[in-house]
């Protein structure tokens, strides 16, 4: 029973410790809700040539109210280096 749950910790700290260390590198820029949203502000940072990565922390849920409202939730990474470009970019779209 003990070595089970010792096993079940150690994995549990060793993909912690792998999470850290690969989003080490990359920095949250934007967190949008909804694939409309989510597709523009995509295409916005593709477009400036900005390489990113996408993680969906909370994807909502479906009601029977609510059920063609989208709160699917998207966390948008960009690398460090490239973060002041992708801010850039979101600003222009902003101001037009």
């Amino acid at each position: 029973m003990y070595i089970g749950i010792g096993i079940l910790a150690l994995v549990f700290i060793i993909i912690s410790i792998i999470r850290t260390s690969s989003n080490r590198n990359w920095k949250l820029i934007y967190t949008a809700y909804g694939n409309e949203e989510y597709f523009k502000i995509i295409a916005i940072l593709k477009t400036e040539g900005i390489k990113l990565k996408i993680d969906t922390p909370y994807r909502g849920t479906d009601t029977r109210i609510n059920r063609f409202k989208d709160n699917t939730q998207y966390d948008i990474y960009v690398k460090k280096d490239e973060e002041h470009l992708a801010v850039k970019a979101l600003q222009k779209r902003n101001n037009l």
